[in-house]
């Protein structure tokens, strides 16, 4: 078994050096080929030892498409696996690429307050209407896309008594396990999504969850088990599953502030991560596993997020922009540093504060806080559903500004990818 992930998947400033991932069942050598316009750049080899391998990229500050050949010897003569993938290197002068590399997509809004003008939209889809939205998505240049969450469920950690034999959420794809489903159109959003992304190159986070928001006890993390291995046996086969995203989300300053649970409850969120992380990397050893917690306090409680993220691969956290005077974005990126935990940013792209629902930011206020994050390694955006819409979709999910961001982004996208020599017609 050849199992092989490249962090972040398709795209990365010419200042940034991407993660490849490589586990085997073998001793293997690894002779690696980096072409653009097919004009090699760099060739290496890698000895890969059974287990888990990782190595770094290196373009030479060249910028543009690239293809990248992996293929693996068990002796000089003969390829025993073969592998390669289209990159694309942005000429960016910072660690960003200064573009919005992901989205998130709500299947069904959790709040109907938040997505009061989008959620009734939202049940009227079917599935070729998601296999758009994933075109629509890609046309812009998002090339990743995160799903919040595969089931509805709006408990509470600490206010709750589910376990995983009476879990009350309804699944918004069908499930065996939890076969009650949510009342939308769709009969699998899921697959929807992921065929449509295999043809495109998009790359997909299955967002495992909701068990119950903030909660990562003993009982979230069974029930999280056996969703993944559910989730892996119904959709494995696509090569667009990309990673496994924790929908449960969590506060910077962990349970310091939360009445629910008491302080010192953040060493449920570290046992969550040690065992899942394990279980995962026997399932699919090279996938990354991402969660998103609020940016606020958090480097007040350093100490405790060093031990939470040693067992996750990608940090992605979401509000800075509603205290820009007070950044905490160098803190966090040198934590990240010392876990080898990849630092993304979950930019908001929907106006604060929240006295109208999720409507979005103004274009011209979206593009100035993409370069807040210039020492970021991706920029991923909360999110595509009724902030951003094509004008061809036939549903509005959430009117016209969300068109009017589109278009606007759109041209912005094309002018990055003009000065970094990328045709995207």
């Amino acid at each position: 078994m050849i199992d092989i992930s490249i962090i972040p998947s398709c795209r990365v400033s010419k200042n940034t050096n991407p993660e490849v991932r490589v586990y085997s069942d073998d001793n293997l050598k690894l002779f690696v080929k980096i072409l653009k316009d097919k004009e090699r750049i760099s060739e290496f080899v890698v000895d890969v030892n059974k287990g888990f391998n990782r190595f770094y990229l290196n373009f030479n500050n060249q910028y543009g498409k690239f293809i990248i050949y992996f293929d693996f010897f068990k002796n000089p003569n003969e390829i025993f696996f073969s592998k390669n993938y289209e990159y694309e290197v942005i000429n960016s002068d910072v660690k960003s690429t200064t573009l919005i590399d992901g989205c998130w997509i709500d299947i069904y809004h959790w709040s109907e307050e938040e997505g009061r003008w989008f959620n009734e939209d939202l049940k009227r889809l079917d599935d070729e209407d998601w296999k758009q939205i994933v075109y629509d998505m890609n046309n812009v240049g998002i090339k990743n896309i995160i799903i919040q969450n595969v089931f509805y469920c709006n408990e509470y950690a600490g206010r709750h008594s589910m376990t995983v034999e009476n879990y009350k959420g309804l699944s918004f794809y069908p499930s065996k396990i939890y076969p009650k489903r949510f009342p939308i159109k769709a009969e699998d959003p899921i697959e929807a999504i992921l065929s449509s992304a295999d043809k495109l190159g998009v790359k997909v986070f299955v967002g495992v969850g909701l068990f119950a928001w903030f909660d990562f006890s003993q009982e979230s993390l069974k029930w999280h088990k056996i969703i993944t291995e559910e989730l892996w046996n119904l959709y494995g086969h696509h090569s667009s599953l990309y990673g496994w995203y924790i929908s449960e989300e969590m506060f910077g300053s962990l349970y310091y502030e939360y009445p629910y649970l008491s302080p010192e409850s953040y060493k449920d969120i570290i046992r969550f991560f040690y065992e899942y992380k394990e279980f995962v990397q026997r399932l699919t050893p090279t996938k990354p596993i991402a969660l998103a917690p609020n940016n606020i306090r958090f480097h007040e409680f350093l100490k405790e997020w060093k031990e939470i993220l040693n067992n996750v691969d990608i940090l992605i956290p979401f509000g800075f922009a509603r205290d820009p005077e007070h950044l905490n974005i160098k803190e966090i990126n040198q934590l990240c540093n010392e876990t080898n935990t990849h630092f993304w940013v979950d930019m908001e792209m929907f106006a604060w504060p929240l006295d109208n629902g999720l409507i979005p930011k103004d274009p011209e206020e979206l593009m100035k806080e993409i370069r807040m994050y210039d020492d970021v390694e991706q920029i991923y955006g909360y999110q595509y559903i009724g902030i951003m819409n094509s004008p061809n979709f036939k549903y509005s999910l959430g009117g016209e500004k969300t068109r009017i961001l589109y278009n606007k982004y759109y041209e912005y996208y094309k002018n990055i990818m003009k000065k970094s020599n990328i045709d995207i017609t």
